[in-house]
């Protein structure tokens, strides 16, 4: 259930203005970072829907000792409605949650037949360009293979090298941060082979600026110290940089 806590205190943020969308996601903790990040882009796209069905069932009102705030409201019955259902253990807030059900499905089909959508997709904001404009960033792990090589064998596999936001099919190599890639915000990568290869990392672009700042030398006897975290993508963004040379010293910080 922290998951979806995480996620209403993400868009607390995002409604008092604390930040831009992309840059408030930067600083989830790394762990949850993506799929948090998608369920408060795909919460955002159907907050106007989701928001009239919980208005509708007057959800906050009767649950309003288990149900804390109105962005708690969207995530739960975002997942309730649009997703696979609340992916949480059993508890009060879900049930809190699950006690209105066929309230909230029942008010959505509503909705929808009103709106005349023939799917839930036709009920996403395709005009909040806040949620729309935040690609899909893939960093090649230059240590199996190179970027050159990657963006030939995407081409080959149909892809198109362009702006992201084009079609799905698009991407383009990063103006900032060498040997990373954006896609469409549609683009899903967790069943792509290159992935199960380890041929790429899907790693937020915020995260990959340490590893591009220090700017580690590739030869033998460098040695770089990851003062930030556990082992994860910054460690191996900065063995990339150095190209399987040197040494990387991790210390965490319960280390």
């Amino acid at each position: 259930m922290n998951f979806y806590f995480e996620a209403a205190k993400t868009l607390d943020r995002m409604d008092k203005k604390q930040g831009s969308i992309k840059g408030i996601l930067a600083t989830l903790p790394e762990k949850d970072r993506k799929r948090t990040a998608a369920l408060v882009i795909e919460t955002l796209k159907y907050k106007s829907v989701l928001t009239e069905v919980i208005e509708l069932t007057k959800l906050l009102k009767e649950e309003k000792k288990k149900i804390t705030s109105r962005n708690l409201a969207l995530v739960l019955v975002h997942d309730l409605l649009l997703s696979k259902s609340i992916q949480a253990g059993d508890g009060p807030v879900k049930q809190a949650v699950l006690r209105h059900k066929t309230r909230l499905h029942g008010e959505f089909q509503k909705i929808k037949i009103k709106r005349g959508a023939r799917s839930n997709a036709e009920l996403a904001e395709t005009g909040d360009q806040r949620a729309a404009r935040i690609p899909r960033y893939v960093r090649v792990n230059t240590l199996g293979w190179s970027t050159e090589e990657a963006v030939k064998s995407l081409i080959s596999r149909g892809f198109t090298a362009s702006s992201p936001f084009e079609s799905a099919n698009c991407f383009a190599i990063d103006e900032h941060i060498p040997d990373l890639l954006s896609f469409s915000p549609q683009t899903t990568f967790h069943e792509d082979p290159f992935y199960k290869d380890g041929k790429i990392i899907l790693q937020d672009k915020a995260s990959c600026f340490p590893a591009a700042v220090l700017a580690p030398p590739a030869t033998d006897d460098s040695f770089v110290i990851d003062a930030t975290s556990a082992p994860g993508n910054k460690t191996s963004h900065l063995s990339a940089l150095m190209k399987g040379k040197g040494k990387v010293g991790v210390s965490g910080a319960k280390d």
